[in-house]
C-alpha cells in the first residue's frame, strides 16, 4: 500500500435569490380585471385572461368560496407565486360557480358529494374499473 492521497477541499458558491424572478423590487400584487379562459371544476383550477391579454393560474381556494366560471367578468390581484415562480391569481370576485364540485376531489381521499349521473364509456368487470362521461368529461370509477 502506498501514501494515502490528500483530501480535496471543495468549495461550493451559493447564488442566493429566485434565478427567475428579474432583479429588482419584489413584485408586489395589483387589482385588475379579466374573463375566464379556462377552467376545470373537477381539479379545482384554471386560467384567466387579463385585459392586457396575458393569461394567469386561478385556483378555487383563492375564488373566495366560489368558482369561476366560462362567462364570469372577475376582479383578482395578481401575484408572484413563489412555488412556481408564474403568475397567479388571488382574492378572485365575481365568480358565479359554485366550488362545490371541487370539493373532496383527487386522490381518492374524498367521502363524496352526493350523486351524479352519466353514461358508460367503457368498464373491466374483470379488473373492476372503467370510465363515465360526465358533462363531456371523462370520470374514472
Amino acid at each position: 500500500l502506498g501514501p494515502r492521497p490528500a483530501r480535496s477541499i471543495w468549495t461550493l458558491s451559493v447564488r442566493c435569490g429566485d434565478a427567475r424572478r428579474p432583479a429588482g423590487p419584489p413584485f408586489a400584487a395589483m387589482s385588475v380585471t379579466g374573463t375566464v379562459k379556462s377552467y376545470n371544476p373537477f381539479k379545482g383550477f384554471g386560467f384567466l385572461t387579463q385585459s392586457d391579454g396575458q393569461e394567469v393560474f386561478v385556483h378555487v381556494s383563492d375564488c373566495n368560496g366560489m368558482a369561476p366560471t366560462q362567462s364570469d367578468s372577475l376582479t383578482f390581484e395578481v401575484e408572484l407565486d413563489p412555488k412556481s415562480g408564474k403568475l397567479k391569481a388571488t382574492n378572485v370576485q365575481g365568480c358565479t360557480g359554485s366550488a362545490e364540485a371541487a370539493k373532496g376531489g383527487g386522490k381518492g381521499k374524498g367521502k363524496g358529494s352526493g350523486s351524479c349521473q352519466g353514461t358508460v364509456k367503457s368498464y373491466n368487470g374483470m379488473k373492476g374499473w372503467g370510465f363515465l362521461d360526465y358533462n363531456g368529461q371523462d370520470v374514472f370509477l
